[in-house]
């Protein structure tokens, strides 16, 4: 006999009351709970139930515009977001609501609030890290507020002893809402058919530790006992209720890719990436991490990296990892980023932030939208976008060696690189190296402090962060600082008495002679690396 109780999707709806706190899971379009959060969206709309919800999302989650958390983004239904990041698709009614200041939103490092789940289910006040410090989270700055309507104060800074710190306030969650593949007779959940777990079982934990509910939609059920107890991720006894959705989408791009689950694997190529702009940033980047290196990868350009390592021939020699849980493979671009094609592993995320704040990795390859000349770096809200900071603070709290990689420019930009030559030929419109940022997700300044290496480096050049700020120390061929750089930035060019011109094997097609450079330059015993000031 089952433990627990079948419900529709409209029950479950039914079940949740007016001002409760509600925890979903989601990255992208990945584990998305979207016939559990559409129920919701629809007895609102019907019946104005439920209203003046909280939202707490570690991550983001959706399969399009009006999906997922947008279903949260009715005036009356949400009174409270909280997440790390924000639908990044450009139709967004939630994030419309947040920048119209029609909800309270805050934005905390996506580790913080998965960690902040297991203080909650256990029972304690909040989280003390050292992670946000110096930046818009810091509430000596905007205590993680995304608009004026927002005033609470939920993160402290506190002192033990003569080390600063910040504290997290922790607050229950009434109701978690999770996606499993499988439920057995007795609740237990497995994912097998899910790329990533998502913290399914902290979100579980901390609902039953506040007395609150969890309910789940599955696509399968099977008998008691079916479930192989190590693939078991939630077990029975927390689950309050059980909806059937035997078709619910794995992602927006896929009904199920066996691939990324680990099912099956994949035959991954090796094609070459493209010469041009990236190619040149993601060379030169790589060419300063060593083998054996823990490397984290952010989305978008960065994560190119394996494709390269892959030409090469160099994929085993740099360990790859996301935030979300995957381990090496090739990691996916939105929308099913988090998600690897042939992974190795796949951890939780609350052990993977574990991981990244005690210090493990050695190099992050990060994007960045932008940077001014104190080095702080912006990536969450900027021209009237809200993106959020994601992982980013976490990522870059203690990892010894930060890359922030992208081209000088954006909006339009067109490059071409021949005969080992960069030419510049459209300007991009959008100037990233800007006076001051509009939102400081990275705080150059507590990273030199903390002697965190931090670069910055373009299709045109590759900056060094020092006490003065960035340093112009390497250039690409063809390029001339003061035409293709400095009429492009808000602020002082500063360059090395010993500017280095990019090695001319960055600057080549996929071949013999590129991979020669970039092996002996993972492999090399005694590397040589960015030139100092």
């Amino acid at each position: 006999m089952a433990r627990y109780k079948m419900y529709t999707a409209d029950e479950v709806a039914a079940a949740i009351g007016d001002g409760v706190t509600i925890a979903v899971p989601g990255t992208a379009s990945i584990m998305v709970v979207d016939a559990l959060l559409e129920a919701v969206e629809r007895r609102f709309l019907e019946a104005g139930h439920p209203a003046g919800v909280t939202a707490y999302v570690p991550c983001n989650a959706g399969l399009g515009p009006g999906t997922g958390v947008d279903r949260f983004a009715h005036p009356g239904l949400l009174r409270r977001y909280i997440a790390s990041a924000f639908p990044v698709h450009g139709k967004s009614r939630l994030a419309d609501m947040i920048l119209k200041a029609e909800v309270e939103a805050y934005n905390f490092p996506m580790g913080v609030l998965y960690s902040l789940l297991r203080d909650i289910a256990s029972g304690r006040p909040g989280m003390l890290t050292s992670v946000g410090l110096g930046t818009y989270v810091d509430p000596r700055d905007q205590g993680g507020k995304m608009n004026v309507r927002t005033r609470e104060d939920l993160v402290e800074l506190m002192a033990v002893g003569e080390q600063e710190y910040l504290f997290y306030r922790t607050h229950p969650i009434d109701v978690a809402l999770l996606k499993a593949t499988t439920a057995d007779d007795a609740g237990n959940l497995s994912f097998e058919s899910e790329p990533l777990s998502l913290g399914a079982l902290p979100l579980a934990l901390a609902a039953k530790g506040s007395g609150g509910k969890v309910f789940v939609q599955v696509e399968r059920l099977v008998e008691h006992g079916a479930i192989h107890p190590r693939a078991v991720v939630v077990p029975g006894h927390l689950v309050d209720g059980i909806v059937l959705v035997p078709d619910a989408p794995q992602s927006a791009e896929a009904r199920h890719d066996p691939t990324i689950t680990g099912e099956t694997r994949a035959t991954i190529s090796r094609d070459a990436l493209e010469l041009g702009s990236t190619r040149t940033i993601i060379g030169r980047a790589a060419s300063s991490l060593r083998r054996g290196w823990l490397v984290n990868l952010g989305v978008g350009l960065p994560s190119n990296l394996p494709v390269l390592l892959r030409e090469t021939g160099l994929e085993h020699d740099i360990a790859i990892t996301t935030e979300h849980g995957g381990i090496n493979g090739m990691p996916k671009p939105l929308p099913t980023f988090g998600a690897h094609v042939n992974p190795e592993a796949i951890m939780d995320p609350p052990s993977v932030f574990d991981m990244y704040d005690g210090g493990i990795l050695d190099a992050t390859l990060l994007g960045m939208a932008q940077a001014d000349g104190a080095g702080d770096v912006n990536v969450s809200m900027f021209d009237g976008r809200l993106m959020g900071c994601g992982g980013f603070i976490d990522i870059t709290a203690r990892t010894r060696n930060i890359f922030f990689c992208g081209t000088l420019t954006a909006g339009g930009l067109k490059t071409a690189v021949r005969d080992g030559t960069l030419f510049i030929e459209r300007e991009g419109s959008v100037r990233k190296l800007v006076r001051k940022v509009e939102h400081r997700t990275f705080n150059g300044g507590n990273a030199l402090r903390k002697g965190q290496t931090v670069r910055l480096i373009t299709e045109r050049g590759s900056f060094l962060l020092t006490q003065r700020g960035w340093l112009l120390v390497e250039i690409a061929a063809g390029i001339d600082p003061r035409r293709d750089i400095a009429p492009f930035m808000d602020f002082e060019l500063r360059m090395s008495e010993r500017l280095a011109v990019y090695d001319p094997e960055l600057m080549m097609a996929a071949g013999t002679a590129f991979t020669d450079w970039l092996s002996g330059r993972i492999r090399a015993e005694c590397p040589r690396d960015l030139p100092d000031a």
